[in-house]
């Protein structure tokens, strides 16, 4: 509906003029307002740094701690990165959320005659100049911008928990490259050891008091042992590559040997975990502030389907003709229309849809609370066998196989004990120094396991 009124008379064509500049400037300097700015030129400090991050280290300490592999993932690590990123999309997301669209403006060559095609036959015809707002429905785009923030908390659990399992992953690449190095080396020992036991036994030989059968075998065992050492090597190649990656170092980068360090605790015990798993974990809260997100897209899609308004304003310019009651004076003009939401069935289902996904996300947090508890029982238990494994071999099989082996060595040496026996004494002992390395390794990736579900540092 429109209405239209007529300026008394006091000003002639020099108001006309004037007014008609005025509406012009104004909306002129509406249109410029909303253009985008000019993006600023970009700097050499913007440029990122060639290791992908800037501020992190760069080169390998030696020894290499875990706490510089953790800091240096932290800052550089791409994946993290790249959430951080969309958590950035997200944060700007709530502002768009919550504004109206932006205003119109109209300009119309009003009753113009086809036979003259200028403005000053008629008394109707003008430049018709407009600008129009729409309205939503009251609540909608308060609705909007909460879904919008619950999606940028949504988007700030999810870094948390991409920083959690990179940790994790960090931890257990370091440990394992610490495993495949001192196995390496505990090889390496025992093949210095391999060979002083098959050159005594070399000499046994030639001097009639052994048996070729005792030089044939440590040669066996010997060549068993440069088969292991390759496969240790394989294995320090391929933790080496994983962490590299992880820490977005250059992939030709040979990682020094790890540093010892403090020997993680005990496990903790696991019924508290469980009771704070879903207030500590960032995975579970990403998922119930998605829940939120949704339910505020719920509301939302209900007041989409309610009327909503776009309200106008014009402004006529008109030239005096005679004839003219108002004696040239410009038209001034304002209206509202109501958007009818006539369709129902397509705003049902539209809010149907939005109640189907909220189902969906309730469903996914259940589901994902129970997968992230039986992953916290299973990293629970993995660090206590990892515990128990270590505790056993460093205090029982570890210093036994040690002192079976001078024994039998000793014994060897002076014709009272044979090579066989010396030989199972040595291999028993390599296979429990390397388990013992091995537990120790796990007992590091069952603490990074452990703290990246409950989401939470526990040591």
């Amino acid at each position: 509906m429109h209405a239209g009124y007529g300026f008394p008379s006091a000003v002639r064509a020099a108001r006309a003029r004037s007014a008609c500049t005025a509406v012009v400037a104004a909306c002129a300097a509406l249109v410029v307002a909303t253009l985008p700015a000019r993006a600023a030129t970009p700097t050499a400090a913007a440029t990122p740094s060639p290791q992908g991050a800037e501020g992190a280290p760069l080169s390998p300490p030696r020894p290499l701690p875990l706490a510089w592999c953790l800091e240096r993932a932290a800052v550089a690590n791409p994946d993290i990165a790249e959430l951080a990123a969309l958590l950035d999309a997200a944060g700007e997301r709530i502002a768009q959320a919550g504004a109206l669209e932006d205003v119109r403006f109209a300009y119309e060559a009003s009753n113009v005659p086809t036979g003259t095609f200028d403005f000053d036959s008629t008394m109707m015809s003008g430049h018709q100049l407009g600008l129009r707002q729409q309205l939503p429905f009251p609540g909608l785009l308060a609705s909007r911008e909460r879904a919008a923030e619950r999606g940028r908390d949504a988007a700030a659990f999810a870094v948390a928990n991409r920083e959690r399992t990179v940790a994790s992953a960090v931890e257990v690449a370091w440990a394992e490259l610490g495993y495949a190095q001192r196995a390496l080396a505990i090889t390496d020992r025992n093949l210095e050891l391999l060979r002083q036991l098959a050159s005594a036994a070399e000499a046994k030989y030639a001097v009639g008091s052994g048996m070729q059968a005792d030089v044939l075998r440590a040669q066996v065992e010997l060549t068993s042992l440069l088969e292991m050492r390759l496969a240790h090597e394989a294995r320090v190649e391929a933790a080496n590559a994983r962490l590299v990656a992880l820490l977005d170092l250059p992939p030709a980068t040979a990682l020094p040997p790890t540093a010892s360090g403090d020997e993680p605790p005990p496990a903790p015990a696991l019924a508290p975990l469980l009771a704070r798993l879903a207030s500590s974990s960032p995975l579970l809260e990403g998922l119930a502030a998605q829940v939120e997100q949704q339910r505020h897209a719920v509301d939302a899609a209900e007041l989409e389907g309610l009327p909503d308004v776009d309200v106008g304003i014009g402004y006529r310019v008109r030239s005096s003709v005679p004839g003219d009651p108002v004696r040239g004076d410009d038209f001034l003009s304002a209206g509202v229309t109501v958007r009818l939401p006539v369709n129902r069935a397509r705003w049902r289902a539209h809010a149907a849809e939005q109640r189907a996904l909220l189902r969906a996300a309730e469903a996914r947090l259940r589901s994902q609370t129970a997968a992230a508890s039986a992953r916290a029982r299973d990293a629970h238990a993995a660090l206590a066998r990892a515990d128990a494994a270590l505790a056993l071999l460093r205090t029982g099989l570890v210093p036994q196989a040690a002192q079976s082996f001078e024994a039998s060595r000793s014994a060897y040496e002076v014709g009272r004990l044979d090579f066989t026996d010396v030989l199972e004494s040595q291999m028993r002992l390599l296979d429990v120094e390397v388990r013992a390395e091995r537990a120790r390794a796990d007992r590091h990736a069952g603490w990074a396991g452990l703290e990246a579900v409950v989401g939470a540092d526990l040591r």
